[in-house]
């Protein structure tokens, strides 16, 4: 069994992935670990949705393809347009496997819930609530840590992307959920790849004293 450290160094994102679909019983220990992660005022907004659905499936690819394609005519007049046309073209390169993985999580918050500042709020003792949607990131970004971790240990890779939410404008009305705001997609599986090992800011970069 690998160690913490391990599972934390060997962690890669992977985006190939072998035909077998892993068991529901691993996708819900997945879950399981991504639902005890803490969030603000515990709140416990994530929701983890999985993409079964052919035709649900085939929807977002065709607003993924319809938004990629609204970018690359904007962009077309731009004098920068060659730089940033070849970045379009990549974040479309490097997501669109996502329709093919094994497994497919939108992964959303519910909305309107009541955190400490929108109770504050609610009072009219904040003008804004300013720490909503952070309080919203930090408890997506702690759930899915446990959902991959838990994965890297019995075998499963996961890749998350944030980029299709970008070309996918219609998001919420193609998954029929109103009120689960989706962050980001997660893909899952049996890896197919061993990616290389890519540098990280060492301790002395990320690490102040004040």
């Amino acid at each position: 069994m690998k160690s913490f450290n391990q599972l934390v160094e060997k962690r890669r994102s992977i985006r190939k992935y072998t035909p077998e679909i892993p068991s529901e019983e691993l996708i819900r220990q997945m879950i399981a670990c991504a639902g005890m992660a803490p969030s603000p005022s515990n709140i416990q907004p994530v929701r983890f949705i999985r993409i079964r659905s052919g035709k649900v499936k085939d929807h977002l690819r065709q607003s993924f393809t319809s938004g990629h394609e609204k970018f690359l005519a904007l962009v077309k007049d731009l004098k920068s347009g060659k730089p940033l046309l070849n970045r379009i073209n990549a974040y479309k390169r490097y997501s669109e496997f996502m329709f093919n993985a094994p497994v497919l999580f939108a992964v959303g918050v519910v909305k309107d819930v009541s955190g400490f500042s929108k109770t504050l709020l609610d009072a009219g003792l904040l003008k804004d609530d300013l720490r909503g949607d952070t309080d919203l990131d930090i408890s997506i970004g702690l759930a899915l840590k446990g959902f991959i971790l838990k994965g890297e240990s019995i075998g499963l890779g996961s890749c998350i992307l944030t980029a299709p939410l970008v070309f996918i404008d219609d998001m919420e009305s193609i998954v029929g959920l109103p009120d689960i705001s989706v962050k980001c997609f997660i893909t899952t599986g049996y890896p197919d790849e061993t990616p290389p090992y890519i540098e990280k800011r060492g301790i002395k970069d990320i690490y102040l004293e004040i």
